[in-house]
């Protein structure tokens, strides 16, 4: 399992783990032993050129507008994980229909969005570590991100692998002046020729941007949907109807965020939302919705331990139960919000916890003859070696007809 794999997996676990690890009794700790002082991380090397193009090769000759929805969503991948479980159980949700679902889930607009194009959200969550990746690249360096998809293009251009179709516009637009970016004199834009159609390019790196161009230590992976079969250099599967889900658009030329501009009609039929009509607004990133650590110490810093404030994010998770790497199916998790009140399976305030065996912690114990803990939460097993608390043995564990409601039976 990879780096970030381990980690996004890692907040998933805290969270299953939490009702578990806070009824067994605390160890004593010696109160004057002072915390290890936290020491000082150097700034994360800025990314070359080549390990950039390397990033972006796969969505470099995506539309604009899908360009920079990928590049935004990329920087919530827990929350690209959950879309796309969700598109794979409603493929056949779209249109208003699909708006009207997306209200009721609590992730970044620009992740609901692409909803509306499940073969990228089918990509992007099984290259989860090529998301993640993605995401920082884009945010700490936003410049040089747009300098290596316009040297892609302009390669993939000179192959003669890009060019205008029935599927979508190529152009090429001049550099907007004193936008203080220095970049190319001119930008290649790819757009679409139905605004509410989009076809997603599939096409291996290696061959669109020409033999030879990449060295062996920086090769683009290549990522084939199940429609896919051999054919020509770049190929197109049916048009998505995505309507007013992809509301962004790359103003080339402008720095940082500044390239990335909100069309703000299109944003509030999506998201049925009152937003001022007016000029388009730059993208912000938005760290209520990033549930996971940055492994870039830059972000870090400018963006805190956003890796542990959210875990509330979890809850909407689901999937069969074959391991613990998000993207390949990991066990859902519901009702676990917070840390308050969870005291063993005490019966208090705390949610519900659905494990193999349910066990609803309300005032009452239902039906169980014995409270059994789960044995595998995300394929670990867990010993109950200590004592959990009684669930108020006492009338309650009567008016629910359990004898043994006061006993825990162990695992060996």
């Amino acid at each position: 399992m990879s780096v970030w794999s381990r980690s996004i997996s890692h907040y998933c676990l805290m969270a299953l783990a939490a009702p578990l690890v806070l009824s067994i009794p605390a160890l004593a700790q010696n109160p004057q032993q002072p915390p290890p002082q936290a020491q000082a991380q150097p700034d994360q090397q800025p990314l070359n050129q080549q390990q950039l193009q390397q990033l972006v090769a796969p969505i470099a000759l995506y539309p604009d507008a899908l360009l920079a929805q990928v590049l935004t969503a990329s920087t919530y991948p827990l929350e690209v994980t959950l879309a796309a479980r969700w598109a794979e159980k409603n493929p056949n949700v779209k249109g208003e229909a699909l708006e009207a679902a997306m209200q009721k889930e609590p992730w970044d607009p620009s992740v609901k969005g692409l909803t509306s194009v499940p073969q990228v959200l089918a990509m992007m969550n099984e290259k989860l570590d090529w998301t993640a990746q993605l995401g920082e690249a884009f945010l700490a360096q936003p410049n040089d991100v747009q300098t290596a998809v316009q040297t892609l293009r302009k390669q993939a251009e000179t192959t003669g692998n890009l060019k205008s179709g029935k599927e979508q516009k190529v152009s090429r637009i001049p550099a907007p002046q004193g936008t203080g970016y220095a970049g190319p004199a001119e930008y290649i834009v790819i757009e679409p020729l139905q605004p509410d159609y989009v076809y997603v390019p599939v096409y291996d790196p290696v061959v669109v941007y020409g033999p030879g161009y990449w060295p062996p230590a920086y090769t683009p992976f290549f990522w084939r949907p199940s429609w896919w079969v051999a054919g020509p250099v770049i190929a197109f599967g049916t048009a998505a109807f995505v309507g007013p889900a992809l509301w962004y658009r790359y103003n080339w030329g402008h720095p940082g965020f500044g390239a990335i501009q909100t069309n703000t009609v299109l944003y509030s039929r999506f998201n049925r939302v009152a937003v001022a009509p007016g000029a388009a607004q730059a993208w912000r990133f938005n760290a209520a919705h990033r549930n996971t650590q940055f492994k870039n110490t830059s972000l870090q810093r400018q963006f805190g331990s956003v890796g542990t404030r959210n875990l509330q994010g979890v809850q909407t998770l689901r999937g069969p139960q074959t391991g613990t790497q998000l993207g390949k199916g990991a066990q859902g998790v519901q009702g676990i919000q917070s840390n308050k009140n969870i005291q063993g399976i005490k019966t208090s305030n705390t949610t519900h916890i659905q494990n193999n065996k349910t066990i609803q912690t309300n005032r009452t114990v239902q039906t169980n003859k014995t409270i059994q803990t789960n044995k595998n939460i995300q394929g670990n097993r867990v010993k109950t070696t200590n004592r959990v608390q009684a669930v108020n043995a006492g009338a309650g564990n009567k008016a629910a007809g359990n004898r043994n409601a006061g006993k825990v039976k162990k695992h060996p």
